[in-house]
């Protein structure tokens, strides 16, 4: 992982942060502002950008590649809560929270680069421009709704329902039949909040009854109509 002074042209700079939907409604005089003390920063698969506990200074806005965010269970476990990819802030929330540290751990899923986007200049940012402060609060509400319906879904629903619903949240995301699993299966049963060998046991009895087709790390949904039924319940009307 190398860090470096911000040597982008400023040209490209400004074009990297449009690509960021949270900056897209900042007026151009403001946009500046962000990449005060900004720096650049190259990373290769596996490494840690930053540790669970550190004090936050910066957040990376991604040129190009993939950032992980998790932490370990108290079992020791990994748990990936997000996966963010070209052109998203990660960590954003981080920046407001008055313990002043990532909550989670920071690590690159595959090679890339990131503008490190520091603290002081996105608050200077936020206290210029009320757009991006009503972008924020959006974020952030929209955010805290989806982990209130994950709660009560972990919480109201079995093991088989669980699969179902992330396997076609999967095809949605991918518009494929064939989705390939961005989790390893240990990764995706401590987020089911299900044991391994359970996990194990439904993927091979669904391939058994022809539900769906594996292979490796892709998964091929055959009866789509089974899985939906299981997954209604995860269905909210907004």
């Amino acid at each position: 992982m190398t860090f470096v002074k911000n040597t982008v042209y400023p040209a490209r700079q400004m074009a990297i942060l449009r690509s960021c939907p949270l900056f897209q409604a900042v007026a151009d005089e403001n946009l500046p502002l962000v990449l005060a003390n900004s720096s650049y920063l190259s990373f290769t698969a596996g490494e840690l950008i930053n540790r669970e506990g550190e004090w936050v200074k910066a957040c990376p806005l991604i040129i190009s590649g993939q950032i992980d965010v998790f932490r370990h269970t108290w079992s020791g476990e990994e748990k990936v809560f997000g996966m963010f990819t070209t052109g998203e802030l990660v960590a954003i929330a981080a920046i407001f929270m008055p313990h002043n540290r990532f909550p989670m751990s920071l690590r690159a899923r595959t090679d890339g680069e990131a503008l490190l986007l520091d603290k002081s200049a996105i608050l200077q940012l936020c206290h210029a421009s009320p757009a991006i402060m009503a972008q924020l609060l959006s974020r952030f509400s929209l955010k805290l709704y989806e982990n209130i319906n994950h709660i009560d879904w972990l919480t109201s629903s079995s093991a088989e329902q669980r699969l179902a619903a992330y396997l076609l949240d999967l095809k949605r995301c991918q518009q494929s039949d064939c989705v390939i699993l961005p989790l390893s299966r240990g990764q995706l049963a401590t987020k089911l909040g299900v044991r391994y060998e359970t996990l194990s046991r439904l993927f091979s009895g669904w391939r058994q009854k022809a539900f769906i087709g594996i292979d490796k790390d892709a998964v091929r949904i055959t009866n789509e109509s089974y899985l939906a039924e299981l997954a209604t319940p995860s269905q909210r009307p907004f």
